[in-house]
C-alpha cells in the first residue's frame, strides 16, 4: 500500500511537472504570436519630397518572395526579422512585423517597439517605371509627379517617417537614391514619365535658327552674327533704360521743387487773407487755425467762403441815433462774434439760434457743437 501510494503520488508530480512545462511552452508561443505588431508600410500622402506613390500601382510580388526586415534601410546589415501577413487595405499597405528574437540587435528593435519608442515603418522602392502629371492625381503642395507604377524592395523599421511612412528609392544598380538631391529626382520622374531630358544637338540647333528667323542649315557664323546683335541690341536698350531713369529722377526732383514752392505760396496768401479778415472784423482770431485748416484742405473753397462773408464797421460806426437825439442801440446782425462777446451779449446772441451758428461760423470756420 505504501509503494502503492508513494508510486501514485510520484506519477502525480511527474504528470503536474510536464503539464506545467507544456503550459508555459503554449504560453510562449501565444506571447510570440501576440508580439507580432502591424505597421503600415505606405500609404498614398504626400511625402517630404514633393511626390506620392499611388498604392493601385505597387508590385508586390518580389517583396512577398523575400520579405525581410530592415532597420532604416541598412541592407549592408543582416535583417533583423521578416514581415508576413502582407496586404493592401485601401489604400495602404500594411504587414505583421516578425522579429528575431534570437538575435540581439532584433531584439532590442523589438523590444522598442513593444515599449512605444519605435512606431515608424517604412517601404523601400525601386525607381518609379511609370508616372502621371494628371492634375486630379496631384495634392496641395505636390511639386514633383504622382508615381503611377512601382515594385517594392524590402520594408524597415525606422526612427522617423518621411510621410506618415518613410521612403526608400533604389536605382537599377542597387544603390539607394539620395532623395535631397532635386536634380537627381527630377531626372529620375522624366526618365519613369517617358521624357528625354538629353536633348538632340540637332533639335537644340533647330529651336535656336527658328528663334534667330534663319535657315536650318544657316552657317554657325551666321548664327554667332545674329547672337551678337541680340547682344548688342540688349546693351543699347540697358542704356537707354538707365538714362530715361537718370531723366526721370531729375523731372520728378522739379516737380517735387515746384510743387513745394507752390504749397508755400498759397499757405502765405491763406495767412494774408485770414489774417485781413480778422482785422476787418470778419473773423475772430480764435478762430485762425482752423480757417487756415480748411484752406490747407481745399484752398479755392476756403477763400470763396471767406470772401462771402462782409466786412464789418466798428461798433461805434453802427450806433443808430433814435429820432429823440438819444444814443441808439447796435443790432446783433451787424456786430461780429468777438464785438458781441466784448460787449457781454453772448447770451442775448444764444436767444437767436440761428444768428448765433452763423456768428460762431464766421468767427471760427465751423459750427459750435
Amino acid at each position: 500500500m505504501v509503494c502503492e501510494t508513494n508510486c501514485i503520488i510520484y506519477v502525480t508530480i511527474t504528470e503536474r511537472f510536464f503539464y506545467l512545462i507544456f503550459c508555459l511552452h503554449l504560453w510562449g508561443r501565444k506571447s510570440k504570436i501576440m508580439a507580432k505588431k502591424t505597421f503600415v508600410l505606405h500609404d498614398e500622402t504626400l511625402n517630404t519630397q514633393g511626390f506620392r506613390l499611388l498604392t493601385a500601382g505597387a508590385d508586390l510580388s518580389v517583396f512577398k518572395n523575400n520579405p525581410v526586415m530592415l532597420l532604416n534601410h541598412n541592407d549592408w546589415d543582416l535583417p533583423i526579422g521578416r514581415w508576413e501577413n502582407i496586404r493592401i487595405e485601401g489604400t495602404q499597405i500594411l504587414a505583421d512585423a516578425d522579429f528575431d528574437e534570437k538575435d540581439e540587435r532584433a531584439a532590442t528593435v523589438m523590444g522598442k517597439v513593444d515599449r512605444g519608442y519605435l512606431r515608424s515603418a517604412s517601404i523601400g522602392a525601386w525607381e518609379p517605371e511609370e508616372t502621371s502629371n494628371d492634375p486630379s492625381l496631384m495634392l496641395p503642395g505636390q511639386t514633383l509627379s504622382t508615381v503611377t507604377k512601382w515594385k517594392v524592395r524590402e520594408a524597415s523599421i525606422c526612427t522617423i517617417g518621411s510621410n506618415h511612412n518613410a521612403l526608400a528609392l533604389y536605382d537599377k544598380e542597387n544603390k539607394l537614391i539620395d532623395l535631397g538631391d532635386k536634380q537627381q529626382l527630377i531626372k529620375l520622374f522624366d526618365t519613369a514619365s517617358g521624357t528625354n531630358v538629353s536633348h538632340n544637338n540637332n533639335t537644340q540647333m533647330t529651336i535656336l535658327t527658328g528663334l534667330l528667323k534663319l535657315s536650318d542649315n544657316a552657317s554657325e557664323q551666321a548664327i554667332a552674327d545674329e547672337v551678337r546683335k541680340i547682344i548688342q541690341l540688349r546693351d543699347q536698350l540697358q542704356t537707354e533704360n538707365g538714362t530715361l531713369k537718370t531723366e526721370n529722377q531729375s523731372l520728378t526732383a522739379k516737380v517735387n521743387v515746384f510743387e513745394q514752392k507752390e504749397k508755400d505760396e498759397r499757405k502765405a496768401t491763406a495767412i494774408k487773407l485770414v489774417d485781413t479778415a480778422i482785422k476787418d472784423g470778419r473773423l475772430d482770431a480764435k478762430g485762425k487755425d482752423a480757417w487756415l485748416a480748411m484752406f490747407d484742405s481745399s484752398f479755392d473753397q476756403a477763400k470763396t467762403q471767406l470772401e462771402a462773408i462782409p466786412a464789418r464797421g466798428s461798433v461805434a460806426s453802427q450806433v443808430q441815433t433814435s429820432s429823440g437825439g438819444g444814443k441808439g442801440t447796435v443790432k446783433l446782425a451787424d456786430m461780429t462774434f468777438a464785438e458781441i462777446v466784448k460787449s457781454d451779449k453772448l447770451k442775448e446772441l444764444k436767444k437767436e439760434p440761428e444768428l448765433y451758428k452763423e456768428k460762431f461760423y464766421e468767427a471760427y470756420g465751423k459750427y459750435p457743437a
